[in-house]
């Protein structure tokens, strides 16, 4: 971002969940049937008391605040997060916990250039030490103005977001692109200074754990406009727009309002993540944030 935050995460592979086989039933005699009957109502009453419980109904997030970074981070962290998941278009894996937030440096899993669209960069997991996009080619090739860099995989797709953006009377700009490790040092050296290290782990990132460093996330503006970090751009017409209709084309807001238990970073309408039109489909259908999806969908190795 600019002085506003950015954010991490770290890789996760996209997981399909198994068919469940159909079992045959058999028929039982009745006395073998009344005996079975009391087992089997034992059995679904300690299922739906235990863990299986936990996967049913409606996912309920924890209060804003109360999995939150601390100023310090050094606190034990609370317990993670449920993740209860929702009907899509395939099947997918129907236990995962979202880790809670708090402050580490572990390395990210599937780091790999080619891993851009599972990595999950946050605040525990960061980027190795030299990580460089090798393809980042100018957002001028979008035709957006503001200047910087992105990773040539998300150019076509960011040009085809300005175009139908332009034609629903919505002109934007580019206010942050790719950032390396060393800037993103820099940007939250300056954010601690004036805003003190607990507001800044709330809107900006630590090296190594910013989105921005995979070189797929951008900070939007409004064309002409001064930098986006205030209230009037989430309530202006760009944000609603890109909070609309972004996903179409592979973006995903990383940090929306109001789950920053969830996502570790207070809301940002202006920060977006490319994540390819497929997956930016999924994650729009799931409800949930780009963080909880992707480590839901994440696989062990």
């Amino acid at each position: 971002m600019h002085g506003r935050p950015e954010k991490a995460q770290t890789s996760v592979r996209l997981v399909r969940g198994a068919r469940a086989r159909a079992t045959r039933s058999h028929a039982l005699p009745l006395t073998v049937t009344m005996a079975v009957i009391p087992v089997f109502v034992a059995a679904l009453f300690t299922h739906a008391t235990g863990s299986g419980a936990a996967l049913i109904g409606p996912w309920d997030p924890p209060s804003p605040g109360s999995g939150g970074p601390s100023a310090k981070g050094t606190s034990s962290a609370p317990p993670a997060t449920s993740v209860v998941p929702v009907p899509s278009s395939s099947p997918i894996a129907t236990t995962s916990r979202l880790p809670a937030c708090r402050y580490a440096d572990e390395p990210a899993a599937h780091a790999a250039y080619d891993d851009w669209q599972r990595t999950i960069v946050d605040t525990t997991s960061r980027l190795p030490k030299g990580y460089v996009p090798p393809d980042l080619v100018p957002v001028s090739r979008a035709s957006l103005s503001g200047g910087g860099s992105i990773r040539r995989v998300a150019i076509a797709d960011l040009r085809a977001l300005a175009v139908a953006a332009r034609k629903a009377g919505v002109r934007l700009a580019v206010e942050s692109a790719y950032r390396s490790e060393a800037r993103q040092r820099r940007t939250f050296a300056g954010w601690v200074r004036t805003s003190g290290e607990a507001e800044a782990r709330r809107f900006s990132a630590r090296a190594g754990h910013s989105e921005h460093q995979l070189g797929t996330a951008i900070d939007f503006k409004a064309a002409g406009g001064g930098s986006p970090w205030t209230r009037a751009f989430a309530r202006s017409r760009h944000a609603r727009w890109l909070a609309a209709n972004a996903w179409r084309f592979g973006w995903i807001q990383s940090y929306p309002s109001g789950a920053e238990a969830n996502t570790c970073y207070g809301g940002e309408a202006w920060h977006y993540r490319y994540v390819g039109r497929d997956v930016a489909t999924e994650v729009n259908a799931s409800g949930l944030t780009l963080r909880a999806w992707l480590w839901l969908h994440a696989s062990a190795d």
